[in-house]
């Protein structure tokens, strides 16, 4: 046998001094004879002591899949009524060749599609606005969550439906309505109550992976993600993937829903002329380990780990820093690399030097958009993705 044949790599060697992982930490909860760490969302709850929101602990998952009680839930009007699976219709009409009225029996006869992607909130992150202006403190993504997860969902493809019900030279939009109504605080006096509503390009609508989803992570939706259908609209923020669906209507013009330039768009001011539609995620990358609220690491051999993402294609490459941006060194990115889903990344940091250090993450996806170090100021705030540096001391 050669020296090389059966050798243990260098990295893992045991004269090495090797950090220890968070992964190993103390174990509880209701564990069955066995232990499990124990992974709880950030959550906002109703009177009644019902959850309505829900942020995800992104810094403690592994993994693609983010389990279906921690994904993120937001919604901008109260949680509507349940409707249960067998009392739910959908109404498809406008410039359509023949209306349609769709049970859930009748909507699950379609071929079905599986679509796994990564969802982010327009609002993820949004305090990092202040941040990056010197406005505010750093915000702790491992003590708030974040309105980031990833799921499966399974359900018919828009166009499937769409191309049934017929379309014409004037189907150009899909305005999906929802069943949460609601009114917005900062909506003109006199403004009536109205569902929720988005309205998508035919070209989107058309997508193949732009789904009509009855089921998340392998289970029918639960009622707080949409059930019994939602929209599903994959490399757009979320909220295009309009929860509780009961109609569609294909229009020939823009519909005028409330929420495109009046809350998710880039621009200056509300007055401001050349305001742009908020669709496609940024590409985003983020350090989870070591989390963001480490201050202190023994001297030895770290692995960074992250996430990163794009709604504009799949993960290309992943850069990491420890000095603060100076230089920049390639990190391993873990297969599979989907087109809408977040990838695994990390990189082995030799750290036995005592002193400060300042750990960045950069990504670049398929179409060559890199991740910027200055965030898109917007008054709105939203689709925060710049660099974000945190400074750890090994000692």
């Amino acid at each position: 046998m050669s020296n090389d044949e059966g050798a243990i790599p260098d990295f893992l060697r045991m004269d090495q001094p090797v950090s220890s992982d968070p992964a190993n930490t103390k174990k509880t909860g209701d564990w069955h004879g066995w232990p499990t760490k124990d992974m709880r969302p950030v959550t906002l709850t109703d009177n009644e002591g019902r959850t309505v929101r829900i942020r995800t602990p992104v810094m403690d998952l592994e993994g693609l899949i983010t389990p279906t009680h921690l994904h993120y839930t937001v919604q901008h009007f109260a949680v509507p009524p349940v409707v249960e699976s067998a009392a739910w219709e959908l109404k498809v009409c406008g410039e359509v060749k023949t209306p349609l009225t769709l049970n859930f029996d009748q909507l699950r006869r379609f071929p079905a599609r599986s679509v796994r992607t990564v969802m982010e909130c327009s609002g993820s992150d949004a305090t990092f606005f202040e941040y990056f202006k010197g406005e505010g403190p750093k915000p702790s993504r491992t003590q708030e969550g974040m309105i980031l997860s990833a799921s499966e969902w399974t359900g018919v493809p828009l166009a499937a439906v769409l191309h049934e019900a017929g379309l014409t030279a004037k189907s150009l939009y899909v305005r999906a309505e929802g069943n949460d109504l609601g009114l917005p605080p900062t909506a003109a006096p006199g403004t009536r109550p109205f569902y929720y509503d988005k309205g998508l390009p035919i070209e989107k609508a058309l997508h193949p992976d732009t789904i009509l989803a009855w089921a998340q992570n392998g289970q029918l939706l639960e009622h707080l993600h949409g059930a019994p259908v939602r929209l599903l609209v994959p490399g757009w923020s979320g909220n295009w993937s309009v929860k509780w669906l009961a109609k569609l209507e294909v229009t020939e013009r823009e519909p005028d829903c409330w929420y495109h330039y009046q809350f998710y768009y880039y621009g200056t001011s509300p007055d401001d002329p050349d305001r742009e539609l908020i669709t496609t995620i940024e590409v985003k990358s983020i350090i989870i380990q070591p989390n963001d609220d480490t201050e202190t690491l023994s001297p030895g051999i770290h692995m960074i780990r992250g996430y990163a993402w794009s709604g504009a294609g799949a993960i290309d490459q992943v850069e990491v820093s420890v000095d603060g941006g100076e230089t920049w060194h390639s990190a391993h990115i873990e297969q599979p690399r989907e087109r809408f889903m977040w990838v695994r990344w990390s990189y082995r940091w030799d750290a036995r030097r005592r002193g400060s250090y300042t750990l960045m993450s950069r990504a670049t996806d398929e179409i060559g958009r890199v991740q910027s170090h200055e965030p898109r100021y917007n008054n709105m705030r939203k689709n925060f993705s710049a660099i974000v540096g945190h400074s750890v001391t090994i000692e």
